[in-house]
């Protein structure tokens, strides 16, 4: 377990499952989550879906408040390419929390251990053109556009690109000194 100024990094529990189902649930945070169509995830698929997901990422972090335990949201690593130690980031946090700077906390402290701990050069992800909050934190951390897919998610009746981000190890380091003492 791990803990920043305002929030603890935990592995994956079983009891974790009602919170990220709640999680994709919440038709804001499904809306930054996936790129399917915004519908009730029928619960005992999905759940069983994310213990596979989670278990089976490189590094998952599920993130509590310091202050009341309360479930935030969760942060995850999976390794796209070993051999050229290529990872992808997913950070989801509750609507509830938006706008308080966890998703920052969370995003700078999940990088810097990967980045860290498992020798990684890369790390990318995939945002969509609307969430306009995620793409603000993630470019200032530094991850930078490597590229869209244009139109590539329907969305409220309007088509958004999908955006592909990423940060190297040398420019985070650049960007983070602190990131070399964790």
């Amino acid at each position: 377990m791990f803990a920043t100024e305002s929030l603890i990094f935990r592995g994956f529990e079983d009891d974790d499952l009602d919170h990220i189902l709640g999680l994709r649930n919440d038709a804001l945070v499904q809306r930054t989550l996936t790129f399917s169509a915004i519908a009730p995830a029928p619960s005992s698929k999905y759940k069983e879906y994310m213990k596979t997901f989670a278990e089976g990422s490189a590094l998952w972090f599920s993130l509590r408040h310091k202050k009341n335990y309360e479930y935030i949201g969760f942060c995850c690593i999976n390794l796209l390419e070993a051999k050229n130690r290529d990872a992808r980031l997913g950070v989801t946090i509750a609507s509830r929390f938006w706008g308080n700077g966890y998703g920052t906390e969370a995003t700078r402290f999940t990088v810097n251990h990967a980045f860290k701990q498992f020798g990684l050069q890369r790390i990318s992800l995939d945002v969509t053109e609307g969430n306009a909050g995620a793409r603000a934190v993630y470019t200032k951390l530094g991850f930078k556009e490597e590229g869209r897919k244009r139109r590539g998610n329907w969305i409220d009746g309007h088509w958004e690109d999908i955006i592909a981000m990423g940060v190297l190890d040398d420019e985070w380091a650049e960007l983070h000194p602190e990131s070399r003492q964790l």
